[in-house]
């Protein structure tokens, strides 16, 4: 629920804002975001529009707004329909710009009434005046309706996929809103199909022209379709980036989150060479060459080597050498309960996180059913010429914490040890609605020269149980997203 200050917006009739000077330079830069003049100057109006309104209902609002389903999302969206969301608590508006001052009827496209997830409590008219000097020109607020209204009263205009109704039946007091929340709930809408990969591609390759600048309005498909490929959000940033001409590999659409708690439960099932598909165990992806392996293990794998490797786990022993022994027991101690033992005992007894992190990982290796047992995997990620042609690792490590939570590192890694990582690669977590989370973003660098300096990335963080997020690697206009559920 939201309140307004209704001593302050009691007395509005018809709300008027001002646009600054500052917003319409904002929404000039954020409309050059699209493919075309129209989805620009559409952008331009809900840009200006958003700014405005919501810098008017933070003041007005106990409840801080926020924009849905993020910002980054917002050029995507204006690409092809008109309309911002905004999150109020537990209620959502809906935003409907027009610069068209003589309009009669107030019509919202039907992606944002019969979209499930779409779905608004209210739908407010705004009128935008830009006929005046830069310092003068304004929203108008024109009223609003509800879900309800619209899908009961509504007419449905087949031509342009939209549902209208008369501006005099508006209401014109934004307070009523307050009044009304929760007594006209939205009327439930059907769900969408599901659609094949098949069917999904079909669509993006058709509707990826730019010069086809209502793409929504494809009479040769059916809404339905439209519809699911727009709320798919994956498929609808792939629709934006290809009418933008922008090159990202690797999409699936669709694509199930990854469970990292199940790669836990991989280990117990099938052992230290779990692999699928894609994701592959570490020592698979990041292989040593067969003599350096043999030599290894030859030098370490006999009992008698073990006993020395475990006495160096002691806690007079510095951090640095625990943890060297523990990822060599790793190698040469499987199934040896002393080995076993001894790296419980040092996940007890630190206080060095990078020590807890590899006797957890050397657990996982020679005594996979361990409940302290952590677990590494790898993917290839290959983007082509942007990298020189080089190819990177993107691996991902758990480890089991306290209160079911899961400890997560990330790495990228050039498969090719004498190779650096490129310049601006950038590692980033992002949230499920696709902001990047704070703190949880890293950068490639530079030598003086212009050439990369860096051998890997890495981030860490511990997400709260089952909770979806997102890992991103990016480099210029190229960018590969993975899902996970912790």
């Amino acid at each position: 629920m939201f309140s307004l200050n209704q001593e302050k917006t009691a007395n509005f009739e018809l709300l008027c804002l001002q646009i600054s000077l500052a917003y319409q330079q904002e929404a000039w830069q954020e409309s050059e975001k699209q493919s075309n003049a129209i989805a620009r100057h559409n952008a331009y109006l809900n840009y200006v529009c958003l700014k405005t309104f919501l810098t008017w209902l933070s003041e007005e609002s106990e409840v801080q707004p926020s924009v849905w389903p993020s910002q980054n999302s917002l050029p995507a969206i204006w690409e092809v329909v008109n309309g911002t969301a905004i999150q109020l608590g537990e209620t959502r508006l809906v935003l409907i710009p027009c610069d068209d001052a003589d309009r009669s009827e107030f019509s919202v496209p039907q992606e944002w009434v019969d979209i499930p997830n779409w779905v608004a409590d209210y739908y407010i008219a705004v009128e935008v005046i830009l006929d005046g000097d830069e310092d003068d020109c304004f929203l108008r607020v024109g009223g609003f309706t509800t879900h309800r209204q619209l899908k009961n009263k509504g007419r449905y205009n087949e031509s342009d996929r939209t549902y209208s109704l008369p501006t005099e039946s508006l209401t014109k007091n934004l307070t009523v809103m307050q009044a009304t929340i929760g007594l006209f709930s939205p009327e439930k809408v059907p769900p969408l199909p599901t659609l094949s990969i098949a069917k999904i591609m079909n669509l993006l390759k058709i509707l990826s022209d730019s010069s086809l600048y209502s793409p929504r309005l494809r009479v040769d498909i059916p809404f339905e379709e439209w519809a699911a490929l727009l709320a798919d959000e994956k498929s609808r940033q792939q629709l934006y980036n290809r009418r933008m001409g922008l090159l990202i590999p690797d999409f699936m659409p669709n694509q199930q989150p990854i469970i990292l708690k199940g790669w836990l439960q991989d280990i117990v099932e099938k052992g230290r060479n779990a692999v699928d598909d894609i994701w592959q165990t570490f020592e698979t992806l990041f292989a040593q060459p067969e003599a350096v392996r043999s030599r290894v293990k030859s030098q370490t794998s006999s009992p008698d080597a073990i006993g020395p490797v475990i006495s160096l786990l002691q806690p007079h022993q510095s951090d640095r050498i625990r943890r060297q022994a523990a990822g060599v027991i790793g190698e040469i101690g499987t199934g040896n309960r002393d080995a076993i033992e001894a790296l419980i005992q040092l996940l007890k007894t630190t206080q060095d996180e990078e020590t807890r992190w590899q006797a957890s990982l050397s657990l996982g290796k020679i005594d996979p059913g361990n409940p302290l047992a952590g677990v590494k995997k790898a993917r290839l990620i290959d983007m082509g010429m942007q990298l020189g042609g080089h190819r990177l690792g993107l691996i991902v490590a758990i480890r089991p914490k306290l209160e079911e939570r899961i400890g997560v590192s990330l790495q990228v890694q050039p498969l090719d040890n004498s190779t650096k990582l490129p310049p601006n690669l950038k590692l980033s977590v992002l949230s499920e609605s696709g902001e990047t989370i704070s703190g949880l973003e890293t950068e490639a660098r530079s030598d003086d020269e212009g050439r990369g300096k860096d051998e890997f990335l890495e981030l860490r963080f511990s997400p709260p149980p089952r909770k979806l997020f997102r890992v991103r690697l990016s480099v210029d206009n190229l960018n590969i997203t993975e899902d996970f559920i912790a």
